[in-house]
């Protein structure tokens, strides 16, 4: 707990640290100079009203507080210190339902001046009582008008506003003072009385008059200069009523914050993933001034600002953001994963209440607000595309801001599940070979797990049981790896006992997951995750659990749920209850229709129905229109990050090669990237170069043209490339984008098909003299060149060193990620899937060694949606050994050798145990 220095201690360090410091003498000249604008403008708008002149704007304006921001100094308002305007009141206040209409204002404004003029002569409790009764003082409070009566009438008025009330009711609970500083208009009177007294009370101690007092409440109270009230909390020892029994305006503060970057500097979903706290710097003027109204646990939404600008995770500040030098610092805790559907900036930009807000219009720094009035609609706008996010936006948000508005409920599915699992029966041939050998497989890996077998459990026996894709898939398990590779003995001995537990130990099988599950507990293995374990309670226990291991996901029991129309699970259930009710109820669901058959546990059938019956269904639903990002996405399978990735390269350089061995993918994803960045097929072009290909053919060249009148009838004209026909295309449409594809393109000698193009991949918007026609060209920079190489081939001449330097390079490798999520996808059997996956590695484990990585081969030649083992054999002996009989002819054993590792990684029953 924070104990505050006596009060005469704390003056004192106030006089020194701040007061007679630059900083403290800059405050207190802003507040002189705010003061005589303060005083010229109410005598000019005084004068004008005398006269008989509309001054409803000036007094708005310029007699009431606002924050020293450009958009309120353009227009000449009063940015005081004291502010407690972010921007247009009349939007403000009509937004809420204060003000009924435009025409309201001009009385505000009449009153307002009205009761400043009446107040300067001095205290008029009956004059303030008329105007806090009217309808037309609502949502003002004392801190609207007391900054302007402070420096009309400095010996008779203080300023009333959270920091003056904060100092003024801490020093009154000190002294023992019944009495209390209020907030409300109506009270204003009261509290500047109370306020007086404290400062009198002061004046002994060093605090001068009130320009000192008013340095002195910003002094207390900021966390950039001491904050001993902040860090206290003194609000416990104020007596008085809530803020919102007193009625008024809202929070003055920012009620939440964006911290935005560009995806070229930082990756917030990288950074997310990463860990749960990231450190931010802001540089800004504008963010270090906002900074200044953050507090330790304020939400921050995390904004992605380019390309793909987008909302894509929580978070909330862990400490007051701190001043180092030129610079402001803070840490985000985050709060949630990234949003499995961010919201993009166009949803914001759409929306009838946010199209206003700062974060949707461009603006420059890492750090904007969001006020108390946007946030409910911000946080319903990321609530209505991730549920799941509810409960950490709850404790920021009024009790009701996220209830769902009424609407008419979708009806569910219907199946008659007893017709699809005839079908199912009659085209599956279940039970085949591959289910036996999925059983016999099952008994072996029980054995493994048996309670007496625990304790010889190696990493050796168990990496296969959550490696391979029998009997369902966990996905890639790369803590668990990294696990077993640094794991010590005595480590190894916690991960069996872990999973004892789990397996046999005492109470229900949810509560047993919960407590390995649960991070605090000392029963957590790194890695061992929910879908390894409950892969393991299935071996132990098949009649019970299905093989489908994840929660969320296409492939996961919520989506099986919701295609079967079961109700969906309350998201407040604990992981593992969660994990253990949706398999029971799909397997109650299914249990009428699927009596066990040829010895077979019931569940293996469950599981082969669901994702065969998934596969069926998606055929049926109407294809639905993809977003660019989302369509890139599905086509390539790759991860939302590797789009983010490649491009950050883009918009840096403008120039970007995808380079690797062959079968990887590079021309397919190229291509899918172009029509990506440009928007449209039509903003495209593709080339691929050869030895053949010249500068003629890319920039310009000499071209014949069939004319009678020249001599020969053939005369000569410089033709545009393809290159320069596209630059003159994006030059006339420089809000577009437009992309060249270049295929293969070390296949040609670069420094001449390129010229005088190399200085200008670098300095784009230059100009330069085309050797030919003398023409001047440049490089527009809404044109972009995406290039292919394949590494392997040795024929094909070296990357001029001038030109590697004017593009990003970017290794496409072999994935087997890829394929595996492919052929998942495409149903593929899941012994075939194994028998690919691990034989390609294991051969391109070996090639890597020797002769290098750049010979490994491709996962593109397994990419067939109608793949089995046939086809596998056929494409081994027909295009991958033709292949490495290529690269290895003067070594036929390697080839052999190769066959061998990949033909041993065809499964088949292994039991570990022996």
């Amino acid at each position: 707990m924070n104990v505050l220095p006596p009060l005469p201690e704390l003056v004192a360090q106030f006089l020194q640290r701040f007061v007679h410091q630059p900083s403290g003498q800059a405050h207190l000249a802003r507040c002189a100079a705010d003061a005589a604008f303060a005083r010229a403008a109410f005598e000019d708008i005084c004068r004008r009203a005398d006269a008989g002149e509309e001054v409803t704007d000036r007094v708005l304006v310029k007699l009431l507080p606002h924050r020293d921001t450009p958009f309120n100094r353009q227009r000449g308002a009063w940015t005081a210190s004291w502010a407690v305007i972010n921007r247009e009141i009349k939007l403000w206040f009509q937004n809420v339902g204060w003000v009924p209409n435009e025409a309201a204002w001009r009385d505000i404004a009449h009153n307002l001046l009205r009761l400043l003029r009446t107040l300067e002569q001095g205290p008029q409790q009956a004059a303030l009582d008329v105007f806090a009764a009217s309808p037309l003082s609502k949502g003002f409070r004392a801190g609207f008008l007391s900054p302007a009566l402070r420096c009309l009438r400095p010996d008779l008025y203080l300023v009333v506003n959270a920091k003056s009330r904060r100092t003024g009711n801490f020093c009154l609970a000190l002294w023992g003072e019944p009495r209390e500083v209020s907030m409300a208009l109506e009270h204003y009177l009261e509290a500047n009385a109370a306020l007086r007294f404290v400062l009198e009370r002061l004046k002994p101690l060093g605090i001068q008059d009130a320009d000192h007092f008013d340095a002195f409440c910003h002094w207390l109270c900021d966390r950039k200069l001491g904050g001993y009230l902040a860090r206290k909390k003194v609000e416990e020892l104020e007596d008085g009523p809530p803020e919102e029994e007193i009625g008024g305006e809202p929070e003055e503060e920012p009620a939440a914050w964006v911290v935005r970057h560009m995806l070229s500097r930082r990756n917030l979903r990288t950074e997310v993933k990463r860990g749960r706290r990231s450190m931010w710097t802001a540089t800004q003027r504008s963010s270090r001034e906002w900074l200044q109204d953050a507090e330790p646990g304020d939400l921050v939404f995390l904004y992605q600002a380019s390309p793909v600008r987008e909302v894509l995770g929580l978070g909330k500040m862990v400490a007051a953001p701190a001043p180092v030098g030129e610079e402001t610092r803070f840490e985000v805790e985050f709060i949630t994963d990234v949003l499995p559907h961010p919201i993009p900036l166009a949803a914001i930009q759409a929306h009838s209440t946010l199209s206003g807000m700062m974060m949707a219009s461009p603006r420059s720094g890492v750090v904007l607000p969001i006020r108390a009035d946007e946030l409910p609609h911000l946080a319903r706008l990321v609530v209505d595309r991730n549920p799941e996010v509810r409960e950490a936006l709850a404790p920021y948000l009024p009790f009701d801001a996220l209830t769902p508005e009424p609407t008419s409920a979708p009806a569910p599915r219907v199946l008659d599940l007893a017709a699809w699992v005839e079908e199912w029966r009659r085209t599956s041939g279940y039970p085949d070979e591959s289910d036996t050998r999925e059983a016999q497989q099952r008994e072996a890996w029980a054995r493994l797990l048996a309670k007496e077998a625990l304790d010889r459990l190696t990493p050796e026996d168990f990496r296969p049981v959550y490696q391979l894709g029998l009997l369902g898939a966990t996905g890639p398990m790369p803590g668990l790896n990294r696990f077993f590779l640094e794991a010590r003995e005595e480590e190894l001995v916690h991960f069996r006992a872990t999973l004892r537990d789990v397996l046999y130990g005492e109470g229900r099988v949810e509560q047993r997951l919960d407590r390995v599950l649960d991070k605090g507990s000392p029963l957590t293995v790194r890695g061992l995750g929910e879908a390894v374990l409950l892969k393991c309670l299935a071996l132990v226990q098949p009649a019970r659990f299905l093989g489908l291991y994840t929660l969320e996901g296409d492939h996961g029991k919520a989506r099986m749920m919701e295609m079967l129309g079961l109700p969906a699970l309350p998201g407040t259930l604990s992981p593992g209850t969660l994990a253990v009710r949706s398999n029971d109820a799909l397997r109650e669901a299914l249990a009428p229709h699927m009596p066990m058959a040829a010895g077979l546990p019931a569940t293996q059938a469950m599981r082969r129905f669901l994702h065969w019956l998934k596969a069926r269904l998606d055929q049926q639903l109407p294809p639905k229109e993809l977003d660019p990002a989302e369509r890139f996405l599905h086509v390539t399978s790759l991860r939302r990050e590797r789009l983010e990735e490649l491009c950050a390269l883009l918009e840096h350089r403008k120039q970007l090669i995808l380079y690797g061995p062959p079968g990887t993918g590079k021309t397919f994803i190229a291509r899918e990237l172009a029509r990506y960045q440009a928007g449209a097929e039509s903003r495209c072009e593709r080339v691929q170069f050869h030895p053949a290909y010249s500068y003629e053919d890319f920039v310009e060249g000499l071209r014949p043209v069939a004319d009678p009148q020249a001599p020969g009838g053939l005369r000569y004209e410089y033709r545009a490339g393809i290159l320069k026909a596209l630059a003159e295309r994006a030059q006339a449409a420089p809000t577009e984008r437009f992309v060249l594809l270049i295929d293969e393109i070390n296949r040609a000698a670069l420094p001449r098909v390129f010229g005088e193009l190399l200085y200008l991949l670098e300095y784009r918007e230059e100009r330069v003299r085309l050797s030919g026609s003398g023409d001047l060209f440049e490089l527009p920079s809404n044109l972009y060149l995406v290039g292919t190489m394949n590494s392997a081939d040795r024929s094909i001449a070296q990357i001029d060193v001038a030109l590697r330097r004017r593009f990003h390079f970017v290794r496409m490798d072999p994935d087997t990620d890829v394929l595996r999520r492919n052929l998942l996808k495409w149903d593929v059997a899941p012994d075939v899937c194994d028998w690919v996956v691990r034989g390609l590695e294991g051969v391109n484990a070996r090639i890597a060694r020797s002769p290098g990585r750049e010979f490994c081969i491709g996962h593109s030649y397994f990419m067939d949606k109608d793949l089995d083992a046939t086809r596998v054999e056929r494409i081994w002996r027909h295009d991958i050994g033709p292949l490495l009989e290529d690269c290895f002819y003067d070594s036929p054993q390697v080839v052999m050798e190769l066959q061998v590792l990949f033909d041993a990684a065809r499964p088949g029953p292994v039991d570990m145990a022996e």
